[in-house]
């Protein structure tokens, strides 16, 4: 994998002594020849070559229909992030020139269990970009411990689903009118449900490369170093301004 490491804020170990996160950080790009994965099971790890330091943004492509009889081809890709300051977490799609460009994202965090936590179709009315954000607009927060996640970048309209009983349900109901604009959660009802699908597409052109801006994100740590940055991250949080 490629790492752009140029512009890297500061190293785990100023997490781990107590200092803030910074917007600021490596690109991690999708794996050159490969897809990103579409489930939990096969989604890319983020994290930078030393397995330290923030990741400010995710580079990749959606590539389309294989033409497979039967098949949707690549219309998702999914990856496993580790959110170390759930207060400023942010995920939002860059606008780009050009046709190669994905014109129309939608962007999908899911927790470790793999249960629906936000997403987001356009940002505004117009805006086709999608943006998420760790704030309900009340004050409140969608979600609160740092941890690892599952990000997904979507062509629109592909929505998660999963099963309810026999039934395949769409988590976040993205087709209803009013879920179009702003951060949408699903269901209630459905808020336990893993999700294990997708739809297919509506728009079998809408494919392209992709760029997500990150905050709050860091490598994902190796298996024997996660418990070392849940204990470094016990302590006093940030206060909300």
């Amino acid at each position: 994998m490629d790492y752009q490491t140029s512009t890297v804020a500061f190293a785990l170990t100023a997490v781990l002594g107590g200092a803030g996160l910074a917007i600021a950080g490596p690109v991690f790009d999708e794996p050159p020849g490969g897809d990103a994965g579409s489930t939990k099971e096969t989604a890319t790890d983020v994290k930078t070559d030393s397995g330290q330091g923030n990741v400010g943004m995710i580079t990749g492509s959606l590539t389309g229909s294989t033409g497979l009889v039967g098949g949707f081809g690549d219309f998702q890709d999914v990856y496993r992030i580790y959110i170390a300051d759930p207060l400023h977490f942010q995920a939002a799609t860059m606008p780009l020139d050009g046709d190669a460009a994905l014109r129309d994202p939608m962007l999908y965090l899911f927790n470790e269990a793999g249960q629906g936590i936000m997403a987001n179709n356009d940002v505004d009315q117009g805006e086709s970009r999608s943006k998420l954000v760790n704030s309900d607009g009340n004050g409140g927060q969608f979600f609160t411990n740092p941890g690892i996640y599952y990000l997904a970048i979507t062509s629109a309209m592909s929505e998660a689903t999963g099963m309810l009983g026999d039934e395949i349900v769409p988590l976040f109901e993205m087709g209803l009118p009013e879920h179009q604009v702003g951060l949408v959660q699903p269901r209630e009802s459905w808020s336990q449900i893993s999700w294990t699908d997708w739809t297919p597409p509506n728009d079998l052109e809408n494919y392209g490369y992709y760029e997500i801006a990150l905050t709050g994100v860091v490598s994902l740590p190796a298996p024997g170093g996660l418990a070392l940055l849940g204990l470094a991250l016990i302590g006093p949080r940030r206060r909300r301004r």
